[in-house]
């Protein structure tokens, strides 16, 4: 079923079951634990938004897998500049992956959450262009680079839905960097609240406006390009607007319709897929 969208003109329990991020919605919840489908298979609703699966879609996607790493909070999967690096498919936790500027200062460029590919970018370099970080405990497998060439060999129409599952990331990523360019403190925090609300609902939709996560306000602010006191500063004035509160680790929208008009945030539509 398609991950949940914030804002459309259907009534739900709180007035809306769509969103201006663009998915279908459902309110949602999510545990910062979270892990794959039974049997630890890949988490095919991550990738069926896009079109529905046709008979051995979900098996193509299956081939994707490997020799599973556990690893801790807090944990380094892999650093930036790392010679070789690997791909992974997260079946359990989120990770958090970031680059390290000049300055020394850390940009948390993307999170991911259970049924992601991890580390993509880097199948274009020869060094890692990330570092990979788990914001909880958390469970990958390393996908080798042949499961890769299985699969666009001969299942291209998986391969097809992996093409626009990156673009789809590439179109995130323009998002979040002009939340870091452009907006007011409060509206990144505000924004970087929802997109994580709708990431969430991709693992495990859910019908609540609250989920859970494990990110502190070093990891807000790193993501948001602000400091930890500014970061603070705006979770106060988003819960003193009546938006949203974050308390150990539980958003809970108090007002996401309003939060919705408040960050702003593009409203990012699907195109057909039937040419696939």
């Amino acid at each position: 079923m398609p991950g949940p969208c914030l804002s459309c003109d259907r009534r739900g329990e709180q007035g809306l079951t769509h969103c201006s991020i663009g998915q279908s919605c459902q309110d949602g919840v999510l545990g910062a634990g979270s892990r794959e489908g039974s049997g630890g298979r890949l988490q095919t609703a991550r990738f069926a938004s896009f079109s529905s699966f046709l008979d051995g879609d979900a098996e193509a996607f299956n081939l994707l897998s490997g020799p599973v790493v556990r690893l801790r909070k807090g944990e380094v999967l892999r650093v930036e500049g790392a010679p070789n690096p690997d791909v992974y498919r997260l079946r359990a936790g989120w990770l958090a992956c970031s680059v390290m500027t000049a300055e020394g200062r850390r940009q948390i460029t993307k999170f991911h959450l259970p049924g992601d590919l991890v580390g993509m970018t880097s199948l274009a370099a020869h060094e890692a262009t990330e570092t990979i970080e788990a914001l909880s405990d958390a469970e990958v497998e390393i996908v080798p680079l042949d499961a890769f060439a299985e699969v666009f060999n001969n299942h291209p129409r998986v391969a097809a839905l992996l093409f626009l599952w990156s673009q789809e990331e590439r179109v995130r990523l323009m998002h979040h960097l002009a939340v870091i360019g452009r907006m007011r403190s409060s509206k990144r925090v505000g924004a970087l609240l929802l997109l994580l609300y709708q990431r969430a609902q991709l693992s495990a939709p859910s019908r609540r406006t609250s989920f859970t996560m494990p990110l502190t306000q070093q990891d807000l602010a790193d993501a948001t390009g602000m400091s930890i006191v500014h970061a603070n500063r705006s979770l106060k004035d988003l819960r003193e607007r009546g938006l949203v509160t974050v308390v150990d680790g539980l958003v809970k929208f108090r007002d996401l319709r309003g939060l919705i008009a408040y960050t702003e945030v593009p409203t990012v539509s699907k195109r057909r897929t039937d040419w696939i």
